[in-house]
């Protein structure tokens, strides 16, 4: 990179780093303020130096086109980051000898121009490569948890071979079972029919009949989802037996710890399959992420259907509670249908059978080896060589291996394990041992929830520590907005004492500092928008996002207000709400990096849920402060009207807004409790 530009910005670091140490020196700035003229010529060297970045952009565009696009990411950088605006600020606070608020203000420009070389000098951010990381071990997670979905159905086929007379037996017994259910519930439906005519007192012997048949139709959907878990328990006992690593055994307790996000929460969002009748976490049967065994699904939506016939009974709808029981019967005849199609497919499978079996596995095994090669590869070795084999790349491998500088990638050993699994598993189907297949499967199975496990808990640290690094960033770019936001409201109260003293009216001049107060609370709204964009992206918060966003819209109808030449009470109200706001959220940013950084929660893993930006104890003191700051400003609405018997546009678009405000909160503490009661 270009020496000029990196030695410029060193030298404007170097002066304002200087000016601050004379500061807390002791050194009171002269009326003439020598302080603030050496801080005017590091103002002066950062325009120069943006000018001369965007002709050296414009020269390396062709010749150098990467270093180009560095120096424009640079410029850009440094105008979101408002440098020049914030320095001239510095000058006033210098002149104005008030050196405490310009040493803060100064300390924070000088970390973002440190930032600012690291983007010259090349160096990769922390924050660049904890976010890379986190994609990468991410996209292998969800890569594994594919693999690990295919395994368990070869496990399954492979179990049902290895017990075919057993198998054949248990299907032979829910058939019988469903035939059963359904003549009852063809009963039922004659019955309802019947009821129809007689009126409403008829239905009530009904109901009980109903609901006899729905508790057998849930005890054969409960023993398909025992003997589902069962064999689930069997996976993670055969792991746990040839594991290398008896000691880890936890995660055969809690197999879904590492899938949770995405996998337990995908099965609960699909409303239709996760009520009535549903297996829960920690009852028998609970397998996360499992196969459905042939006939569940149909036979747990006609408990649904049962379910709301006997409400409909009850409240003597006949005709409402005469199609559910027709749905309920289709779905116990669907159910039917795939199981009688399940046991002629076994009991009619050929010897090819397991040499396509064999096919499916080794296709897993690939599969699970590629995953294998690019965790083993690291993030530095580029899409060269995919197949991760041979030559220097081998060597390397082989040298991480060994302890090298580099650290293997977490769930990298027990991939690489699995894929061995399931190539024995592979070429015991080949010789029609699905008995033994089945055991190595299990292995594999293991192996994959150990890697899936190991994968979650460093995605829950870097989620963390990427978490306390913007609650850093979010605390020092409120309390800047803070110090910008008094000044701003001092400003205007001014201006109003001197429209009051002088009749009402504004002078030229004062007009002037009006329309740069009201460009300064813009620019406050602008800075609001780019912390409201860092929660966003976080993606965890439910009132912090929510109350950031109401200090941006109040920032622009300050804004509005101004611009309007209005500098009155209801103004200075409404600036005085900014900066209680601002403080209430640097308040709740502290409170969060104490509890992060004491080891509360832990490293969240065991349970895929994602720890929030903010403790739920913070974001509901700003719940609170939300509701009072509405209160607040009503009675100031109130208060601005006097005697007058309409508002002004401006004020009534604020009361439209407040009531919009007072139904959000309702919207977010029915969030907040949603939220909790997941995690």
């Amino acid at each position: 990179m270009n020496r000029w530009a990196v030695c410029a910005l060193l030298a404007a670091s170097l002066t304002v780093s200087d000016i601050a140490r004379s500061q807390e020196e002791g050194g009171q700035p002269a009326r003439t303020s020598s302080l603030g003229v050496r801080q005017q010529r590091v103002t002066r060297m950062l325009e120069d130096l943006e000018r001369k970045f965007k002709s050296l952009s414009v020269s390396l565009q062709e010749t150098e086109p990467d270093r180009a696009k560095k120096l424009d990411s640079t410029l850009q950088e440094a105008r979101r980051l408002l440098l020049a605006e914030r320095m001239a600020k510095i000058t006033g606070l210098l002149d104005q000898a008030q050196l405490d608020s310009a040493t803060g203000d100064q300390k924070l420009i000088l970390a973002d121009i440190r930032e600012l070389l690291e983007l010259l000098l090349d160096e990769q951010n922390d924050r660049d490569k904890a976010r890379e990381e986190y994609e990468r071990l991410a996209e292998f997670k969800r890569q594994i948890e594919q693999v690990l979905q295919q395994e368990r159905e070869e496990k399954r086929e492979a179990d049902r071979l290895a017990n075919k007379e057993d198998t054949l037996k248990a299907l032979t017994a829910k058939i019988k079972a469903i035939e059963a259910l359904i003549e009852r519930q063809k009963e039922l439906i004659a019955s309802t029919e019947t009821a129809r005519g007689e009126g409403v007192q008829a239905f009530s012997p009904l109901v009980p009949r109903q609901v006899e048949v729905r508790n057998d139709t849930e005890q054969v959907a409960q023993e398909m989802s025992r003997e589902a878990g069962d064999q689930v328990q069997q996976e993670a006992s055969t792991g746990e037996r040839s594991s290398d690593s008896p000691g880890k055994s936890s995660s055969a307790k809690q197999p879904s710890a590492a899938q949770g996000s995405e996998s337990a929460g995908e099965n609960q969002s699909k409303s239709g399959e996760a009520k009535s009748g549903e297996a829960k976490p920690g009852q028998p049967g609970a397998a996360p992420s499992r196969p459905a065994e042939p006939g569940e699904k149909a036979l747990r939506q006609a408990i649904q259907n049962q379910t709301q016939a006997e409400s409909n009974l009850q409240q003597g709808k006949g005709k409402a509670a005469q199609q559910d029981e027709q749905t309920a019967l289709e779905n116990l005849q669907r159910s039917l249908a795939e199981l009688k199609k399940e046991s002629s497919r076994i009991a009619s499978l050929p010897k090819e059978a397991f040499d396509k079996m064999a096919g499916k596995q080794d296709d897993i095994a690939n599969q699970t080896a590629q995953i294998g090669a690019k965790m083993e590869k690291g993030p530095e070795s580029g899409e060269q060589g995919a197949d991760g084999q041979g030559g220097r790349q081998g060597g390397s491998q082989g040298g991480n291996q060994q302890g090298g500088d580099k650290k293997p990638t977490p769930g990298q050993q027990k991939v690489q394990q699995a894929q061995q699994s399931m190539q024995k598993a592979a070429g015991d189907l080949r010789q029609q041992d699905p008995a033994d297949a089945s055991r190595q499967q299990g292995k594999a199975i293991k192996d994959l929830e150990e890697a899936l496990r190991e994968i979650e808990e460093r995605l829950a640290q870097l989620r963390e520590e990427t978490q306390i690094e913007k609650l850093a960033r979010l605390e020092g770019r409120f309390r800047e907005m803070l110090a910008r936001q008094q000044q701003a409201t001092a400003d205007t109260r001014n201006l109003e004492k001197k429209r009051q003293e002088s009749g009402g009216e504004l002078k030229r001049t004062d007009r002037l500092a009006v329309a740069k107060v009201a460009a300064e609370e813009l620019s406050l709204s602008e800075a609001a928008q780019q912390a409201l964009d860092i929660i966003l992206d976080d993606g965890t918060s439910v009132v912090f996002a929510d109350v950031v966003e109401q200090v941006r819209d109040d920032l622009k109808r300050v804004t509005q207000l101004l611009d309007a030449k209005q500098t009155d009470h209801f103004t200075t109200t409404l600036q005085k709400e900014v900066e209680i706001t601002l403080e209430e959220l640097i308040e709740a940013l502290q409170e969060a990096q104490k509890q992060k950084e004491g080891g509360s929660g832990g490293g969240g893993g065991g349970g895929g849920g994602q720890e929030p930006l903010l403790p739920g104890s913070a974001e509901l003191k700003l719940l609170r402060s939300a509701q009072l700051r509405i209160n607040r400003r009503t009675a100031a609405i109130d208060s601005a009207r006097g005697d007058a018997t309409e508002l002004n546009e401006i004020v009534k678009d604020e009361l439209e807004g407040l009531a919009g405000r007072q139904a959000e909160i309702g919207e977010m503490t029915v969030r907040i409790l949603e939220r909790d009661a997941g995690q």
